[in-house]
C-alpha cells in the first residue's frame, strides 16, 4: 500500500506542482508545431524530402524522473497486491494496493490525455490560419 500511496501523491504533486524542469511555453510550442506541420506539407506537395526534426537531447529532465518514478510505484503497487492474493493476505489491504497503484497510473494517463486534447483543439485554429493566409 505504501508504493500505491506514494505513487498516487507523486503523482498529484506533479500535476498540481509541476512542471519542475523549464518547459517552453504553450504558445511557442503551438507556433512551431503549426509551422512544422506548414512546411512538411510543402514539402510533400513539392516532391521534396520533408524536413527532419532536430533531435532532443539526451538525457532525463526532473519532470521525466518523477513521470517514471510514479509509474515504477504504481506498477510495484499492483504487483504487490497480487502477490498479497496469492499469499492469503487481507483482500483489504491487497485492493487497497491495487487500487491506489493503479490509479496513480490512471491520473497519469488522463493529464496525458487531456493535455494532448487540449493541445489538439489550440492545434486546428492555428492550422486553419496558417492555411488561409
Amino acid at each position: 500500500m505504501t508504493a500505491g500511496a506514494t505513487a498516487l501523491l507523486l503523482a498529484l504533486i506533479h500535476f498540481w506542482g509541476g512542471p519542475f524542469a523549464p518547459q517552453p511555453s504553450l504558445e511557442q510550442t503551438v507556433a512551431e508545431t503549426a509551422v512544422s506541420i506548414r512546411d512538411a506539407t510543402i514539402a510533400a506537395l513539392k516532391g521534396e524530402p520533408a524536413p527532419v526534426p532536430e533531435p532532443k537531447p539526451k538525457g532525463y529532465d526532473l519532470d521525466q524522473i518523477l513521470s517514471l518514478v510514479t509509474a515504477v510505484l504504481g506498477g510495484a503497487a499492483v504487483i504487490l497486491a497480487v502477490l498479497g492474493i496469492a499469499f492469503k493476505e487481507p483482500r483489504r489491504v491487497a485492493g487497497g494496493a491495487a487500487v491506489l497503484g493503479a490509479g496513480a497510473i490512471a491520473f497519469q494517463f488522463a493529464a496525458f490525455a487531456l493535455g494532448a486534447i487540449v493541445f489538439v483543439i489550440l492545434m486546428v485554429p492555428v492550422l486553419g490560419a496558417l492555411g488561409a493566409g
